[in-house]
């Protein structure tokens, strides 16, 4: 037991002040009790680990069924080997390549500007999509729609009714019904106009075929205005 005089001494001046104290001087303070207690993600969470614990432990290991392992080669193949060699003697070629064998080349460049056609035609294009824009749909006339009966009129069902009946007789006809009939061949012989007609016609090709040219005289073709006069003009205007 430890004796008086192995105690160690307060500090006279904070008991001083511990005694002089008074329950007025002191400020009021909120205590703040913690729960210490896990909340219920954390109760889940160890539960599951618990679970998952007890499960590998309680484990039937006569259940696991024998595997043979198998042992891949990882050495490359031929087809592999050579590639292989090919891209590092490609890569050596590259490094070890002397430029002072490439020839100097000067660029060309050319001009990628549109020429005047282009431009002229773009121009229009870009007109004529400001005029489509702008236009004033108040200049437009409201227009009625007709509508046309494309049904056939009674005197084309009638026809059609005609030409169907007739295709049905057609079809439908007795061969039995006919007689028969010997053909008479008649010989016909042109008459004496029409062997003068053609006789007149083979002499006028023929003259046509041998005639001479040289026989024709040389004529001087003479060309005329064929230019509208101002009669004409003005009534063309007016026309207009």
């Amino acid at each position: 037991m430890a004796t008086k005089a192995a105690l160690p001494s307060a500090d006279p001046q904070l008991l001083g002040a511990i005694s002089k104290a008074t329950p007025e001087s002191l400020h009021h303070v909120q205590t703040d009790v913690k729960n210490p207690l896990p909340s219920k993600e954390a109760i889940a969470q160890e539960k599951t680990e618990q679970e998952l614990m007890s499960g590998i432990e309680g484990f039937d290991a006569g259940k696991l069924k024998p595997t043979e392992t198998q042992e891949k080669n990882p050495l490359p193949d031929p087809s592999a080997i050579t590639a292989e060699k090919a891209e590092r003697y490609r890569k050596q070629s590259i490094e070890d390549f002397n430029k002072k064998k490439l020839k100097r080349a000067n660029t060309e460049e050319k001009n990628t500007l549109p020429d005047a056609d282009a431009i002229e035609q773009e121009k229009r294009e870009c007109e004529m999509r400001h005029s489509i824009g702008d236009f004033n749909k108040s200049k437009l006339r409201h227009s009625q729609t007709e509508v046309k009966n494309p049904l056939p009129s009674t005197e084309a069902i009638n026809l059609e009714k005609q030409e169907v009946e007739k295709i049905q007789e057609i079809e439908g006809f007795k061969k039995d019904s006919l007689k028969h009939t010997e053909p008479t061949v008649k010989n016909v012989l042109p008459d004496q106009d029409t062997l003068d007609a053609e006789k007149k016609e083979q002499e006028l090709k023929d003259g046509v075929t041998n005639f001479n040219r040289n026989s024709l005289k040389k004529t001087t073709t003479e060309e005329k205005n064929a230019l509208p006069s101002s009669r004409d003009i003005a009534e063309e205007k007016a026309a207009k």
